[in-house]
Order: C-alpha cells, then sequence, then structure tokens
C-alpha cells in the first residue's frame, strides 16, 4: 500500500475488514482524520432493525474505536456528537465542524429555474425523506384531518410516504430523487409554502444534523420542525421556524396557523433565509475542514 496525498480522511469506516488501517497508519507514522456524522454505538434495532446487528456487533465496535482512537483529528457536524465521542474517548481530538449547505447551489438553480414556476393558487406542504415508520401514524393522522379543515392544503412527499395515505386526494409524491442539483430544481419548481420536519426524538436521532432547518432556509421555505434534537439546538421557536411537540393536536394546530396567516409563514422563511447563510454557509463548513486537516499535515509526523 502507498499512500501519497496531503491529507488522509477516513469517513465512517469501521468494518472489521478494515481494523488493521489505525495500526498501519501509525507503525508507518501516518496521521489521519476520522469523519462520522452518526452516533454508531447508540444504532440499535428501535433505529433500524436490519443495520443494529452489523454496528452493535463487538469487532465493529472495537474497530470503530480503533480508528477514533487512532485519528489525529476526529471530525464531527453535531456538537452533540462531538460531546458524546469525547466522553467516550477523553483522549480523542474531537472537532465539530459547522455543518453547511451549498448556498451557490441554490442561487444558481433559482437562477435556471427564473419564473417558470408561479404560485398555483394552492398551499403547498412539503416534505423530502427516506422511510421513516417512526412518524408514519403522526403524518398519517395530521395529513387526514388537515384534508378536512383545509381541503385546498396539498402534502408533497419527495422520496416516501405512509402507504396510508398514498390514495389520498391531499398527497402528492415525487420519487427519491438521487441528483443533488435536480432535487433542489424540483422544490424550487414546486415553491413549496411550508415544509415539515417530524422526528421521533429517539435517542439516536438527537446526534444528527438539522439539515432539514439548512435546507428549508435556503429554499426560502417556512419550516415546522419537532420540538426534539437536533432542531431544539437550530430552531428560533416562532422567528425561524415553529418547534411542535410530537403530538398530532399539536401539529394540526402549528399547520393550522401557517396555512392561515401568510405573514407568519413569510417573515419564519425571511428570518430563516437570513440565518442559513450567516451561521451554515458550505464555505464556512469547507475553511474548518480544510484548517483541521492542515494542521494533521504533513503525513509524516
Amino acid at each position: 500500500m502507498e499512500v501519497n496525498r496531503e491529507a488522509i480522511v477516513v469517513s465512517r469506516l469501521c468494518d472489521p475488514g478494515f481494523g488493521w488501517l489505525p495500526r498501519y497508519f501509525k507503525d508507518r507514522g501516518l496521521r489521519y482524520g476520522y469523519f462520522i456524522d452518526d452516533n454508531f454505538w447508540e444504532l440499535d434495532a428501535s433505529v433500524d432493525r436490519h443495520l443494529a446487528p452489523y454496528f452493535n456487533n463487538p469487532a465493529v465496535v472495537e474497530t470503530l474505536d480503533e480508528f477514533i482512537t487512532g485519528a489525529g483529528v476526529v471530525l464531527v457536524m453535531s456538537k452533540r456528537l462531538r460531546d458524546y465521542i469525547s466522553r467516550r474517548h477523553p483522549s480523542a481530538r474531537v472537532e465539530y465542524v459547522v455543518p453547511g449547505v451549498d448556498l451557490d447551489r441554490f442561487a444558481t438553480a433559482a437562477a435556471r429555474l427564473g419564473s417558470a414556476a408561479s404560485p398555483s393558487g394552492e398551499l403547498r406542504i412539503g416534505y423530502p425523506t427516506t422511510r421513516r415508520t417512526s412518524v408514519t401514524q403522526l403524518l398519517v393522522q395530521v395529513i387526514t384531518a388537515m384534508r378536512e379543515t383545509h381541503p385546498d392544503v396539498v402534502f408533497e412527499f419527495v422520496g416516501w410516504l405512509p402507504d396510508e395515505v398514498a390514495t389520498a386526494s391531499n398527497v402528492r409524491v415525487r420519487p427519491h430523487i438521487d441528483n443533488y442539483d435536480e432535487y433542489i430544481s424540483h422544490v424550487l419548481s414546486r415553491r413549496w409554502d411550508v415544509g415539515i420536519a417530524p422526528l421521533i426524538g429517539s435517542h439516536f436521532e438527537g446526534f444528527k444534523t438539522q439539515v432539514k432547518y439548512r435546507e428549508y432556509g435556503a429554499f426560502g421555505v417556512a419550516g415546522v420542525y419537532s420540538a426534539v434534537a437536533p432542531y431544539i439546538d437550530y430552531v428560533d421557536d416562532g422567528v425561524t421556524g415553529l418547534l411542535v411537540d410530537n403530538t398530532v393536536d399539536a401539529w394540526i394546530s402549528a399547520l393550522d396557523r401557517m396555512v392561515r396567516s401568510a405573514a407568519l409563514r413569510a417573515s419564519i422563511a425571511a428570518s430563516a433565509r437570513e440565518d442559513v447563510p450567516r451561521h451554515y454557509h458550505q464555505r464556512d463548513s469547507a475553511d474548518q475542514m480544510r484548517r483541521f486537516l492542515h494542521e494533521i499535515a504533513p503525513l509524516h509526523a
């Protein structure tokens, strides 16, 4: 094996088949950074019953710990994950990198779209997501209730929706969009009035980043978020978004407020659109990443 790079970054790797790699680096005086954006130690069957047996395997846990302790710097994008790893491995250097959003891509897509998509006269609530069965019943009940009180409101899913509402008159779905630029263009073209981000509030989810907040802010969409981590750490309730308890009544009430008040939607969207570039621009994330990696270069200590 020959390594000839300015910096080595290992990303999320913890397979026992690569357990030799941290020792290989150490024996040759090679320093590396380790990037991790999920708390694999807390990934149990309640999170994913298919992946849990793998990540709970003692050999996988041991390999993950070895990569962490051998790294010159561990890079995370969640303050909660930083603190968790620091408690687990006090000797490790764990650095928080601000999770960014590529605002230049959003601006390019918006310029390309121009006025091609105009308001349709209906109010649209968007939710791009992967399969999230933990909030299925909450979504089903909220969508059903909103159909009765606001028949002109349409829920638009990207990627997944609960089977129970697949044929509902107030629901649409667009299959998962692999290409990120196409995804941005699609959402911009739909002119969502509100974006939602329900999370059940599991221990595992609390270590994730607030990606929905960053994207909704970049889209200029007013967001409604479950009042759980990570959103409670980043969203200013009533200013840059609405934080909502995970009850059907609370979600219906929050969406009803948004639907009835164009002024509220506009105010929240504007505040989030100002906050996201100020605090979560990808340029700043890249600068941080570059600085941390520069500190562990050159490779040979």
